[in-house]
């Protein structure tokens, strides 16, 4: 199998839009292609990353909410409003009711540019393990989860040995608005020595850290 094949096959299980799929393939391969020029084979990564089929859920699970609206409504003829937003490590912070997707383009002084940067700093600080600097960063309801012990936790499921960070890869952000109030998703991969992590950062509309969950 090359990684073309490996990609389609990832994309076409995710319940998305065509030109979403256009654009989850070319990031795909786009991070592949950057993984193999740091030294992995693709049956390393292919091994890292998981099964087509595990890959697909997970996008689809993070796709927001109207793209998968419209995949249904062409399949099926309906349309069903259900969202399921997990916001916090280990300290649930969940949403249920009726959340809007929204361009982050629409959202005040936040640019794709300054998403990336935040997300660049909290992967960093997380690899120090500076949580004094974390929390300042933080929203309220986020100060008692971000310690090393809660941290520790989600990282030794992963990997007892992640080794030093070797790159970040693109990020992917969607707003969402919720209760008057706007979140923005983050999905970025973290290629480390020994492992690869996929972050989810959450931040609130000023920026805030509102929640971080690895896998």
């Amino acid at each position: 199998m090359n990684a073309e094949k490996y990609v389609k096959d990832i994309v076409s299980k995710i319940k998305c839009t065509a030109t979403k799929k256009k654009e989850i393939e070319k990031q795909l391969l786009s991070d592949i292609s950057m993984r193999m020029g740091q030294g992995e084979s693709l049956e390393q990564i292919m091994e890292s990353m998981g099964t087509a089929q595990e890959i697909a859920d997970a996008f689809s699970q993070d796709m927001p909410e109207t793209e998968r609206k419209i995949q249904r409504k062409k399949k099926i003829g309906m349309i069903i409003t259900a969202a399921v937003i997990v916001v916090f490590l280990l300290c649930a912070y969940v949403w249920w009711v009726f959340p809007k997707s929204l361009d982050i383009q629409n959202v005040e002084s936040v640019t794709e540019e300054t998403v990336d940067a935040q997300v660049e700093t909290v992967v960093t600080l997380l690899n120090e393990n500076d949580f004094e600097a974390l929390r300042g960063m933080a929203v309220d309801e986020m100060q008692n989860v971000l310690t090393q012990e809660i941290i520790d936790k989600a990282r030794d499921p992963i990997s007892d040995n992640w080794g030093e960070m070797l790159a970040i890869g693109s990020t992917y952000a969607q707003g969402v608005q919720q209760k008057g109030r706007i979140f923005i998703f983050t999905q970025t991969d973290v290629m480390y020595e020994n492992v690869s992590v996929v972050y989810t950062i959450t931040f609130d509309e000023d920026l805030k850290l509102a929640g971080v969950y690895m896998r």
